[in-house]
């Protein structure tokens, strides 16, 4: 699919972009099949270790996120690669090639306690170091959460802060009691079928609360960058996975 520039418009001014109902019932359906087999794997330890170039990031009986989840369930990649989310994110890029850096699994289950402070993406390229640079000038970074379950206000939705990508880099690791202004700030807590894709940048604030429901919430996050932004290595994909895009 492609987007209109008023779309493209939307996700650099508000910060985050909805895209509803991108993947069928029988896609999801598979996904979640893989993320039934990555917990399993999960389960068997009580601390991080690494599988197949993926890295589980395990605290007890907490699943905290599994990196490059595609290295123990390489079929992911099927669904992260498809033209209705990559064509997306070149357009939003401004590059036809673009490199893979993030591919993960990630769970909350019910009263497991698994929360995400207020924070911004460009923190974890290590924006201001030697291993990052914003080639583009717009952030250089698309973060794509796709829903796995339904996404409700009781099951640990994530909550974005509505042009906050506007101001850039705001170096909150170095400045933490500024998280604590966007809890009682205005946010936006999209709801989300199965199925549809939340698109964001790296400046756009955001954060998430524990899992209150009964049910489980599971989503599929990739991220991409702009050739050349990421010097940094990942499990799993090193400094990135180089994609072309074709258009459409």
């Amino acid at each position: 699919m492609r987007l209109s520039q008023a779309q493209i418009d939307e996700f650099y001014e508000i910060g985050f972009l909805v895209l509803e109902n991108l993947f069928h019932p029988e896609e999801i359906d598979q996904i979640g099949k893989s993320f039934d087999i990555i917990a399993k794997l999960a389960s068997r330890r009580k601390t991080t270790f690494h599988m197949n170039g993926t890295q589980f990031v395990v605290n007890g009986d907490r699943i905290d996120r599994v990196v490059w989840c595609a290295g123990v369930q390489p079929q992911l990649l099927e669904f992260a690669h498809s033209k209705r989310l990559l064509g997306p994110v070149s357009q939003i890029l401004g590059s036809q090639q673009i490199s893979q850096l993030i591919c993960q699994a990630h769970f909350k289950f019910p009263k497991d306690g698994v929360a995400f402070p207020w924070h911004q993406d460009s923190e974890h390229r290590k924006f201001g170091s030697e291993y990052w640079s914003d080639i583009n000038g717009l952030g250089s970074y698309v973060q794509c959460l796709l829903a796995v379950d339904d996404v409700t206000p009781e099951n640990g939705p994530v909550h974005f802060v509505p042009r906050s990508c506007q101001q850039g880099h705001l170096y909150l690791e170095k400045h933490p009691e500024q998280r604590e202004s966007f809890q009682k700030g205005a946010y936006t807590t999209p709801e989300l079928k199965a199925g549809s894709l939340v698109l964001f940048g790296p400046y756009t604030v955001h954060g998430s609360q524990a899992n209150s429901s009964l049910k489980p919430r599971r989503v599929f996050i990739n991220g991409f960058c702009y050739p050349g932004a990421n010097r940094f290595s990942y499990p799993g994909c090193d400094t990135g996975l180089m994609i072309d895009v074709p258009q459409s």
